[in-house]
């Protein structure tokens, strides 16, 4: 299928999901085998987005590295950030803790974010096996939302388009910034900094790219949203 901006879109939200999975043997597999480059090469040159161009090249520069190890400190390195950690979890991936006042997992966000998959027809992957607000989890599903958007008649597209507006707005924008800093400043792993830095800077692009209005973004449009008003 030829490239155009709604799939370049797509293949990058598809890459960085999961690219913030377990690295298990299959995920550690496919990122070191570096097929994923190119197709992001091709998105973002798509795009004409020469800062996100820029930032690709540290993880380009990871996957030429050939220590031993890497694969161990890459899921060492991924259970501190993500899963367990002392005295806590560094940078949990889970839009719940960063939205809910008390910093809960599995909050009333994370219900409305299982809410909006159901009613878009979308399925949580069983093998991923975590909460519907994992990051990895919300950037598949834009990712599916923009590659439908490539496919649609004008109507769907523009519906298609204003579902994704609302679920950036809504539940990727308030906080994945925020947590792609806690990762920049506290990870070990030059993967793990870089592709933090290439997510924030894609979430700022889409929403520009998508026309978020800046006042969705606050926290008193989170609670507007959130009580259903």
């Amino acid at each position: 299928m030829e490239m155009n901006r709604s799939i370049a879109r797509s293949v990058i939200y598809n890459t960085l999901s999961l690219c913030y999975t377990y690295p298990n043997e299959e995920v550690y597999g496919w990122l070191s085998e570096g097929e994923w480059i190119h197709p992001l090469h091709e998105a973002l040159d798509l795009l004409n987005e020469e800062r996100l161009k820029t930032l690709l090249f540290p993880l380009e520069q990871w996957l030429l590295q050939d220590r031993e190890e890497k694969s161990l400190e890459m899921a060492r390195e991924y259970t501190r950030l993500f899963i367990n950690a002392f005295p806590h979890v560094v940078a949990p991936p889970y839009g719940s803790v960063y939205l809910e006042k008390e910093g809960l997992v599995y909050g009333r966000s994370t219900t409305e974010v299982l809410r909006f998959y159901h009613e878009a027809g979308f399925s949580l992957k069983e093998d991923l096996g975590d909460l519907p607000d994992h990051i990895a989890h919300e950037l598949e599903f834009m990712g599916i939302l923009a590659a439908k958007e490539s496919e649609a008649a004008a109507q769907e597209r523009i519906h298609l388009e204003e579902t994704q507006m609302r679920f950036l707005s809504r539940f990727i924008f308030p906080w994945v910034p925020a947590f792609c800093e806690k990762v920049m400043g506290e990870s070990r792993s030059p993967f793990y900094r870089s592709l933090s830095s290439l997510t924030k800077e894609f979430v700022f692009f889409e929403r520009n790219y998508l026309g978020v209005p800046e006042e969705s973004n606050s926290p008193e449009a989170m609670e507007s949203d959130n009580r259903g008003g």
